[in-house]
């Protein structure tokens, strides 16, 4: 019960890896706010928690202030504080960077550093006033550090996005010590996903994938929910504004 008493919110939490950072985080006895886009899929992840849980679904938008601040609020009103933030909510595109237009650009830099830049922000604010410190969470990518085209085609703006989040959290962690908070990364290599099922459903693909990763195996929603909780626990007091690699020694070759 290392998150007993506490409450932690986490974005995109509907399906996936935000999914099994929810369910970890209610397995060791914290309050969880579920927020994603997909109400449907948010509730699923509530019901697969338990009736025992003290879970709060809220579908909202991380690209938008309004959004985001209600959000907070809400789990606020409703738990009386915030401990911890997870930042998982992401899109990726696969569009080549000579055909790749505005809309598409636009849109992956928000949700994937808007969103967590406003929900830093806003949920900041909030741990500084009630003077517990907190953490926050931000999941980047392996390929926030290597250029990964296991689709066959580059995605620069998916690189770009989640290279930024990378620096911004490292930005917020050097701001946000003094009050007690830390910031720190997690980036997955390629992880079995509804994100990536599409992908890994082509057998060249997949093949292309293993040949790369040194232990053997695709990664599971649980490998990145596990170094979710390290980071949300006690245990990494001592760490911010880094980045845990969980990608299967993916960065290591």
């Amino acid at each position: 019960m290392k998150l007993k008493n506490k409450t932690a919110i986490v974005t995109g939490a509907g399906s996936g890896n935000g999914r099994a950072i929810a369910l970890k985080f209610f397995s060791e006895g914290a309050n969880v706010v579920i927020a994603d886009l997909n109400e449907e899929g948010a509730q699923e992840t509530l019901r697969l928690a338990g009736a025992e849980s003290n879970g709060l679904v809220i579908k909202m938008d991380v690209t938008k202030r309004d959004e985001v601040q209600r959000m907070i609020d809400e789990t606020v009103r409703t738990f009386g504080t915030i401990d911890i933030l997870v930042n998982n909510a992401g899109i990726v595109g696969f569009t080549p960077f000579l055909e790749l237009g505005d809309k598409e650009w636009d849109q992956v830099h928000d949700v994937n550093l808007k969103g967590p830049f406003l929900c830093s922000q806003i949920a900041a604010k909030e741990m500084i006033n009630a003077g517990n410190g907190g953490r926050i969470i931000n999941i980047t990518s392996v390929e926030a550090h290597v250029i990964v085209s296991s689709s066959g085609k580059c995605q620069p703006h998916y690189n770009s996005s989640k290279g930024g989040l990378n620096l911004l959290t490292k930005a917020i962690a050097i701001e946000l010590a003094q009050y007690g908070i830390t910031a720190n990364n997690i980036a997955p290599g390629v992880v079995e996903t509804p994100f990536t099922a599409s992908g890994l459903s082509n057998p060249e693909a997949k093949r292309w994938v293993l040949d790369r990763l040194p232990v053997g195996r695709i990664g599971k929603p649980d490998d990145i929910a596990n170094a979710a909780l390290f980071l949300a626990s006690d245990d990494s007091s001592y760490m911010t504004g880094s980045t845990v690699f969980v990608d299967g020694g993916w960065t290591a070759i």
